[in-house]
């Protein structure tokens, strides 16, 4: 649903080559799907912190890749989004943004007037016409 596989593994070899082969020290999962939760269990180095903040809408379970987990002995942490939540999740969020640790403009595939936020809510239900992360615009 969010891209294919050999997509995720040509990224994760550029991640390997870049680190040396041992991995990122944090990777961040803010889509909510199972790919994409895997390819940040894969990215990430022993010892290194998986963030999910994307939501699991759907399904009775997440799985974890076992190997890449280091079969439950590498030490990788895995902490979830909703988490501290509202003010401070957001605060943290922003700040990461503006100090330019995190871009998040690759995700955002659609932007909406704050009227059609509705449609926008859909779409990210339905995963329709590619959307990743929508923009709400408040004041054109």
């Amino acid at each position: 649903r969010y891209g294919c596989e050999a997509d995720y593994n040509k990224r994760l070899e550029e991640i390997r080559k870049l680190t040396g082969g041992t991995g990122v020290d944090s990777a961040i999962e803010c889509l909510g799907g199972q790919a994409t939760f895997e390819a940040c269990v894969k990215a990430t180095r022993p010892g290194g912190t998986i963030s999910v903040a994307g939501y699991f809408g759907h399904g009775d379970s997440v799985e974890i890749p076992r190997v890449e987990w280091g079969v439950g002995m590498s030490d990788k942490v895995i902490r979830t989004g909703l988490c501290p939540g509202g003010n401070v999740r957001m605060s943290r969020l922003l700040g990461l943004i503006e100090r330019g640790r995190v871009d998040p403009s690759s995700l955002t595939t659609h932007k909406f007037a704050f009227d059609e936020v509705d449609k926008a809510l859909h779409l990210m239900e339905t995963k329709e016409d590619g959307i990743l992360k929508p923009l709400v615009v408040f004041n054109e």
